[in-house]
């Protein structure tokens, strides 16, 4: 809530941006987006792969939640706490983003993987001041959509927002005759971004 209304080069100067989950898609594009806007960026990986993606889309920090205590491991190098969180996850996270966040923090959460419902702790999030954002392109309205088209734009132009093995998101491409296949590689989890070539 103390953060800027829009993303630009020093928008995200001295804070510190959790994104849980790296290695996919929005966690890629939320890592560069975050990185170009002067953030220290955290991310929350399973395995050594998804942790040389999520480094490769310019984390400073990747932290392993299968392995030892992930909210110390944050807090070992964000210390007074991070200030948001770009969430995938918040019916299995939510009490690991408590234990993270600064006070008046921000958790963003823009997919339910892992469930439908939260609980949440009332008093440890009201001493934070916590703000829980939930995020729907579609109901988010013409001006924000504008916005986030004019700051991704100047993210690309300024060549910090990329696809591809050095940018940490692995594309997967399927002609268009096995678009079924292209289906079910998303159904099977496949880690970065499935593509179909439409061309002949």
């Amino acid at each position: 809530q103390d953060g800027p209304t829009r993303l630009a080069p020093g928008a995200l100067d001295g804070r510190t941006v959790l994104v849980q989950g790296g290695a996919g898609a929005v966690g890629n594009a939320a890592i560069q987006l975050a990185r170009w806007a002067g953030a220290t960026v955290i991310s929350t990986i399973s395995s050594d792969e998804k942790a040389r993606l999520a480094t490769a889309a310019g984390a400073h920090h990747v932290v392993n939640y299968r392995e030892g205590d992930t909210a110390a491991a944050i807090r070992e190098v964000a210390p007074d706490g991070v200030d948001l969180v770009v969430e995938v996850a918040i019916a299995q996270n939510l009490p690991l983003d408590q234990a993270v966040l600064a006070p008046r923090g921000t958790v963003v959460s823009y997919a339910n993987n892992g469930g439908d419902s939260i609980t949440l702790d009332i008093r440890p999030h009201m001493g934070l001041n916590t703000r829980l954002q939930f995020m729907l392109l579609y109901t988010v309205g013409d001006a924000a959509l504008h916005a986030a088209a004019e700051d991704i734009t100047a993210a690309i132009e300024d060549g910090a927002l990329d696809v591809g093995e050095d940018h940490g998101l692995a594309l997967t491409v399927f002609p268009l005759a096995e678009t079924a296949a292209a289906h079910a590689a998303v159904e099977d989890d496949t880690v970065g971004k499935i593509l179909i070539d439409v061309t002949a």
